[in-house]
């Protein structure tokens, strides 16, 4: 199963799973877990600080 830019489904990955070891699932649930935490904790930032998107606060961007 080639993860890189191409598009899986969720049934693709059902149906890989009885090939993979229990180690191989381990390491995915992980990555998967910790791809969700990492979206919901960005989606929280986005929604608890509207000002970030302020382009009058984006002083620190700039390349030096």
């Amino acid at each position: 199963m080639s993860i890189g830019s191409a598009k899986i489904n969720a049934n693709e990955i059902k149906a890989a799973l009885p090939r993979l070891s229990k180690q191989e699932i381990v390491e995915l649930d992980k990555k998967i877990h910790d791809y969700l935490e990492t979206s919901l904790f960005t989606k929280a930032s986005e929604i608890a600080f509207p000002e970030w998107e302020d382009p009058e606060e984006d002083i620190y961007s700039t390349d030096v």
